[in-house]
């Protein structure tokens, strides 16, 4: 079945209505939107009127391996998932049926992103570079987490009140009043998402 179009989108997610005769006019970011049964299927982004990008819908691990090996050359899947009340989305990148980027979200109930990972291909494996979780309070970012390469938290920075970030050596002792009570999800890098 051929997917249906149901809409096209500007850079900041508003829809828009290209007509053949306007397509001169385009905006330097545009989005289309194919669905089947209000379930996207694929979005092309096009930039400056050139399609840049395609990137494929996946709902389950079986989606990914079914839209990897029908695919060749670069495939763009953006695979989500809900677990406990988090929305997780994996942007993965394969390129000849290699997985060769993998980018991790973690949303809230809120919509709020908590952590983002980041990984790349080292010495043949797939290994995460980075890792940044963000702590909310009412909607409202109140701290950054960032971490070593091994896991282990380097810095927290407080978004809200200038230059009270904290060195993470420095927890537990007179420099910071913070502590990891109430915060051990921040503490490492892992897990992904929250236990509670």
């Amino acid at each position: 079945m051929i997917p249906n179009i149901h809409h096209y989108t500007d850079a900041n997610g508003t829809k828009i209505t290209i007509e053949k005769e306007t397509s001169d006019y385009l905006p330097d970011y545009l989005f289309e939107t194919y669905s089947e049964n209000d379930i996207i299927i694929h979005k092309k982004t096009y930039i400056n009127g050139e399609l840049s990008n395609i990137s494929f819908y996946a709902y389950s691990e079986a989606d990914i391996d079914r839209l990897v090996h029908a695919e060749n050359g670069t495939v763009s899947i953006t695979f989500m998932y809900h677990q406990n009340t988090y929305k997780v989305t994996e942007n993965l990148t394969y390129i000849d049926h290699l997985l060769t980027d993998k980018r991790i979200t973690v949303e809230d109930a809120n919509t709020n992103i908590i952590c983002y990972k980041k990984y790349e291909p080292k010495d043949g494996l797939l290994t995460c570079v980075l890792t940044d979780k963000s702590y909310y309070k009412d909607n409202v970012n109140i701290y950054d987490f960032e971490y070593y390469p091994d896991g282990s938290c380097f810095m927290i920075t407080s978004v809200q009140t200038y230059q009270e970030d904290i060195f993470a050596w420095d927890i537990g002792t007179d420099a910071t009043n913070f502590t990891w009570n109430g915060f051990e999800y921040y503490q490492n890098a892992e897990p992904l998402i929250p236990e509670k």
